[in-house]
């Protein structure tokens, strides 16, 4: 019977933009634990930084006595990751394209997009407490 290997870090962050530096911090730090390669990196902190935008500007409306959980599990080969806001949540099927002609110059509508192109949204839940992003990562 294969045995399963589990990590888990998890970092709470003010609600407010400020709180970017430590969780690219953290997930460097995280990264460099799983000896992920510098392409990994780079794109795991790009996938990250939208979330946690997202989680701040659309979840908690900007409010820093908000805060934002990250959550960071490695399972075998894997890395899932959730995103906690306090916010109300969101449709992914009902976000406009960004690639579609008349949303090309708008100043944002991107990160969602930006996130599928790096990991995978495995699910979207929404409670009492707010809103949970759930991401599958395949590093390499």
């Amino acid at each position: 019977m294969k045995s399963i290997v589990m990590k888990r870090a998890e970092i709470v962050l003010s609600g407010s933009y400020s709180g970017y530096g430590a969780l690219n911090e953290f997930v460097a730090l995280f990264a460099e634990s799983e000896g992920y390669s510098n392409l990994c990196v780079e794109r795991l902190q790009l996938a990250m930084k939208e979330a946690f935008v997202n989680a701040v500007k659309h979840g908690n409306r900007e409010r820093s006595d908000l805060s934002v959980t990250c959550v960071f599990t490695v399972v075998e080969e894997m890395l899932l990751i959730s995103v906690r806001d306090s916010g109300k949540g969101f449709n992914l099927d009902e976000l406009p394209d960004p690639r579609d002609p008349q949303n090309l110059f708008r100043l944002s509508g991107r990160g969602i997009y930006i996130i599928r192109s790096i990991a995978e949204i495995i699910a979207l839940e929404r409670d009492q407490n707010g809103s949970l992003l759930r991401l599958r990562y395949r590093p390499h």
